[in-house]
């Protein structure tokens, strides 16, 4: 399972749960568009980047 883990813009933390690593990049998305910040993936390793760098890598897949 992947996590996203964000600010809300009164630096209130949320995390979602997300299945795939494509709904996971949805979702960072999704909170970068309601002005979320600091959007933060961990993938089911446990290992954590930020949303661009996230990006990057699926891209690279």
């Amino acid at each position: 399972m992947y996590k996203v883990k964000a600010n809300d813009h009164l630096g209130r933390a949320a995390t979602f749960a997300c299945g795939t690593a494509d709904q996971a990049l949805e979702k960072t998305w999704e909170l970068a568009r309601r002005g979320f910040k600091e959007i933060l993936v961990i993938d089911p390793k446990g290992q954590e980047s930020s949303a661009a760098a996230f990006e990057r890598a699926m891209d690279l897949e």
